[in-house]
C-alpha cells in the first residue's frame, strides 16, 4: 500500500476516543505552546505589517489573523499561512528531538483556522493536532539527516503534508480523497536550507506557506481531483528525489503506538536549535560558577557540522534574523544577561558593542566526537577560558524542554503568559490559559480564536 494511503487510513480511523489521554495532554501543550510563539512572532518580528500588506493584494476573505483589529479580511487558507509565518518567525516554537522539523507552527495555526471555519469541536482539534504531528515527524525522521544535507527543509516540505493531514480531517473528507490530498501535497511541499544562509527572515514565510499550499490540497481534494498517491516512495518520487529511496513501510512502522508528539521539544530562546545546546551550556556555566563576563578571556564550542554551518559562521549579526542564527552571539548574551529573550533580536542589542566584544572570544568548530552523534544527538562541548588561567567545560546535548529534560506544564504557562503580556488584556490571557486547559470541552473555537485579536494602538 502507497504512504498516501496508509496515511490516509490512519487519519480516517484515528478519533479522539481512540487517542490515550496523556496523548490528547500532549496536544493540548502544543496548542498554549505555539500560540504563545504565534503572539510573539507577530508583535516581535519586524516585518509582519510589510507581510500582510503584501498578502491584502492576493484577495479578500472573511477571515482575519491575530493581531490588532485593523487589518484587511484573507480567506482562511491565508490567515493559517499568516498565522504560521507568526509561529515561526522569532524561533519561539516547538520541534523534533533529532529531525530537524518544527510541526507546531504550521500544525496548530491550521488546527485552529480551519477548525473555526468549520465549526469542528475541541476534541476534534485536538484529534487533527496528534495526527499533524504523526505525519510531519514521520517524513521528517524517515529522511533525517539526507532532507537537509540535500538542501531542503523538513519544516517547509513536511508540514505542508501535515497542514493538509490536519485540514483534510477536519473537512471529514474520506479516505479516497484524504488520499489525493495528501499526494497533492507531496507535489508542493518545497522549501529551501539556503534561508538559512541568507534572507533569513523569510524563512518563516516559507514555514508559514506550507500551512496555505496543504490547506489548499485538501480543499481541491474535496472537489474531485486526483491525487498522486505514489508521490512519496515513488521512482520518481519526493524521497529519491530530496533525500533516499525507501518504502511506506520504512516510514509508518509501529505507527500511533507510540504517537510521536511526544517526542517534541520546546524552544525557551528565540534562536536556531542547532545553536541552543551550545548557549544553554555557556548559560549553565555562566550561572553555576557565577563567570564575570569581563574576566573571560576565551570561548571554544566544539558541534557537529550542521549546528556549525548554520549558526558557527556569524559573530556581528547584521539584521535580527542573523541574530537568530549566530551562536557566537547567542553566548554573549548568556554570559552577559545569563538568557538569551526576543529583546536580543533588536538592533539596539545586537549592535551593541559589549555583545560584540564576547561574540569576538567565542570560536566554533566542528568537534569529531559530537559531530559523530548527529542526528540522533545534537549538541555541543562549550570550554570557557578565564584570564587567571581557569576554565570551565560543559557538554549539552538535551536541552531544556526536551523529551529527555522536560519541563512541566507550569514553565510552558510561564513561557505563553511572557508571550502573551503587553499584548492582551489579563483577563483574555486568563480565559486562553483556562480555556486550553480544557480544549476537549470547547464548543467555539471561533470565539477562541477571536481573543487572539487586540485593540490598535
Amino acid at each position: 500500500m502507497e504512504l498516501t494511503k496508509k496515511f490516509a487510513k490512519l487519519i480516517i480511523e484515528t478519533s479522539y476516543e481512540t487517542i490515550p489521554e496523556t496523548i490528547l495532554g500532549a496536544a493540548k501543550e502544543r496548542l498554549l505552546d505555539t500560540i504563545g510563539a504565534m503572539l510573539a512572532g507577530r508583535s516581535g518580528w519586524l516585518y509582519a505589517s510589510q507581510l500582510m500588506e503584501a498578502v491584502s493584494s492576493l484577495g479578500e476573505g472573511s477571515r482575519t489573523p491575530i493581531g490588532p483589529g485593523n487589518w484587511p479580511c484573507f480567506p482562511p487558507a491565508r490567515v493559517a499561512m499568516l498565522n504560521a509565518t507568526f509561529a515561526h518567525a522569532i524561533e519561539l516554537d516547538d520541534g523534533h528531538k533529532f529531525a530537524g522539523v518544527h510541526a507546531g507552527a504550521v500544525v496548530v495555526p491550521t488546527a485552529l483556522e480551519m477548525g473555526a471555519v468549520l465549526g469542528a469541536s475541541g476534541r476534534e482539534i485536538l484529534t487533527a493536532i496528534v495526527l499533524g504531528y504523526e505525519v510531519v515527524y514521520r517524513l521528517a525522521v524517515a529522511q533525517s539527516p539526507e532532507l537537509i544535507d540535500h538542501g531542503f527543509h523538513p519544516s517547509a516540505t513536511c508540514d505542508t503534508v501535515g497542514a493538509a493531514a490536519v485540514a483534510g480531517k477536519l473537512m471529514r473528507l474520506d479516505e479516497e480523497k484524504m488520499a489525493a490530498a495528501l499526494g497533492m501535497a507531496g507535489l508542493q511541499a518545497a522549501g529551501l536550507m539556503e534561508a538559512t544562509v541568507s534572507g533569513q527572515q523569510s524563512k518563516c514565510v516559507m514555514v508559514g506557506n506550507a500551512a496555505f499550499n496543504g490547506i489548499s490540497c485538501a480543499y481541491v481534494a474535496r472537489a474531485g481531483l486526483e491525487g498522486t498517491t505514489t508521490v512519496f516512495e515513488g521512482k520518481t518520487g519526493l524521497f529519491r528525489a530530496m533525500s533516499k529511496p525507501m518504502g511506506a513501510d520504512e516510514v509508518t512502522a509501529g505507527i500511533g503506538n507510540p504517537w510521536w508528539i511526544t517526542e517534541t521539544y520546546n524552544k525557551f530562546y528565540p534562536t536556531c536549535r542547532h545553536s541552543q545546546p551550545g548557549i544553554e551550556a555557556a548559560l549553565n556555566l555562566a550561572l553555576r560558577y557565577k563567570i564575570d563576563p569581563e574576566q573571560v578571556d576565551s570561548i571554544e564550542v566544539g558541534t557537529h557540522r550542521v549546528a556549525y554551518e548554520l549558526t558557527g559562521i556569524i559573530h556581528h549579526p547584521s539584521n535580527p534574523g542573523e541574530a537568530k542564527f549566530s551562536l557566537a552571539y547567542g553566548i554573549a548574551a548568556a554570559l552577559l544577561d545569563h538568557g538569551v529573550a526576543v529583546r536580543h533580536l533588536k538592533e539596539n542589542a545586537y549592535c551593541d558593542e559589549r555583545y560584540l566584544q564576547i561574540s569576538d572570544k567565542v570560536k566554533v568548530s566542528i568537534a569529531e566526537d559530537v559531530n559523530a552523534l548527529y542526528p540522533k544527538k545534537r549538541g555541543a562541548r562549550v570550554t570557557i577560558y578565564m584570564k587567571n588561567g581557569e576554565s570551565y567545560t560543559e557538554e549539552c546535548y538535551d536541552l531544556k524542554g526536551s523529551p529527555q529534560n522536560p519541563v512541566g506544564y507550569e514553565e510552558l504557562v510561564k513561557k505563553f503568559e511572557t508571550a502573551a503580556t503587553g499584548l492582551l488584556r489579563e483577563e483574555k490571557i486568563e480565559e486562553l490559559k483556562r480555556r486550553c486547559e480544557t480544549f476537549e470541552e470547547e464548543k467555539d473555537v471561533d470565539s477562541f480564536v477571536s481573543l487572539l485579536n487586540w485593540d490598535p494602538e
